[in-house]
């Protein structure tokens, strides 16, 4: 099999910190632009689902990604829906809300590349969604959410 350079690069940044996150932006011209975030190595080196972060600027999510996975690290949980993450944000909490597996083959290409490389059965492999606050603190999925932030977050997760 033939590596190439890009993923080695993500073969690379797994084997050494555990995860890595993939930036994602909207190609020039797409008539329903979308910035998204995503985790790369979850399932492998931990055994939970990977998470995706939809919405905000890039830097910002990869921030807020590599922030929840320090917290789950840190925390003797297993990520699900519903679960609430206190350090990834500074002023509310964020949210874990299921991601449906009817997306995966549209936004998390490289995860589901690395899960492949690495082994991984299709059912060994999920992801969840770390949802944020509109700035009263109420999450895309609560009915006084903001709809301009529902907006944002779309595809909406569903918590159970």
């Amino acid at each position: 099999m033939v590596i190439d350079p890009r993923e080695q690069r993500v073969i690379d940044t797994v084997n050494r910190v555990g995860w890595m996150v993939m930036k994602v932006a909207p190609n020039r011209g797409d008539p329903d632009p979308q910035w998204f975030a995503y985790t790369i190595g979850l399932p492998v080196t931990f055994g939970w689902p990977e998470l995706i972060c939809f919405g905000l600027e890039l830097d910002a999510m990869l921030e807020l990604l590599n922030n929840a996975v320090q917290e789950l690290k840190s925390r003797p949980v297993t990520p699900s829906s519903g679960l609430v993450l206190n350090e990834v944000l500074e002023i509310f909490p964020a949210r874990l809300g299921a991601f449906s597996a009817s997306c995966f083959g549209e936004y998390l290409g490289w995860s589901l590349w690395f899960a492949r490389f690495r082994g991984l059965k299709p059912e060994q492999f999920g992801c969840l969604q770390l949802l944020w606050p509109d700035k009263d603190g109420h999450f895309p999925c609560d009915a006084d959410c903001r709809p301009e932030i529902r907006k944002l977050q779309t595809p909406i997760a569903r918590p159970h």
